[in-house]
């Protein structure tokens, strides 16, 4: 595979870096492993998770993942305080399920699978990990799967699958994350 230096696309996606709460480091990381990514956990602030588990490069095409600030921590635990009932909370809770109704048009961020690991068994990993006593129960489902053809699907060209966790996230850790799974399909001839 070629180095970045090698390719000549000058411009790319450098890294994603995603927050998880106190203490949930390791949960943070078995996620992405689920995921297929390759976790290289050195200690300190953050640990890396490579996209392409074959390829070391951390300059592109890499997770990197940290514990919230105390602050941010603050603020979260107060909003989540703030909108646990009156207006706020009804708001909250009507966003929340056109969240889960339509992931693909809320943030998100979307990981291409090679057609080797087959969609049904990648979600069946994320499913079963989810289920009640599994090993990340409760924090992490798999809320919409389109094919080509479906309704809500992009494309005729892909299968996307919408994973849904509060385990890490690119913003606020307690509104939580969608990661879309991509599996691009060939070229009907």
């Amino acid at each position: 595979m070629a180095e970045p230096e090698d390719d000549p696309v000058s411009r790319r996606l450098t890294h994603v870096e995603l927050l998880y709460r106190p203490g949930e480091r390791a949960q943070a990381r078995r996620l992405l492993e689920l995921l297929g990514c390759r976790v290289l956990d050195r200690g300190g602030h953050f640990f890396s998770a490579f996209v392409e588990p074959g390829v070391t490069d951390y300059r592109s095409n890499v997770l990197y993942a940290s514990e919230v600030t105390p602050r941010q921590w603050a603020f979260e635990r107060q909003l989540a305080a703030e909108s646990a009932d009156g207006p706020l909370a009804r708001a909250r809770s009507a966003w929340v399920a056109d969240m889960r109704a339509h992931p693909q048009y809320t943030y998100h961020f979307g990981l291409r699978l090679p057609p080797e690991d087959a969609p049904e068994a990648a979600l069946a990993r994320v499913e079963a990990a989810g289920r009640e006593g599994g090993e990340l129960a409760g924090r992490v489902e798999v809320v919409a799967v389109f094919r080509p053809g479906d309704p809500g699907a992009a494309t005729d060209t892909m299968i996307q699958a919408f994973v849904r966790t509060d385990i890490v996230a690119c913003g606020l850790v307690g509104l939580g994350q969608h990661i879309e799974l991509q599996w691009h399909l060939p070229p009907t001839p």
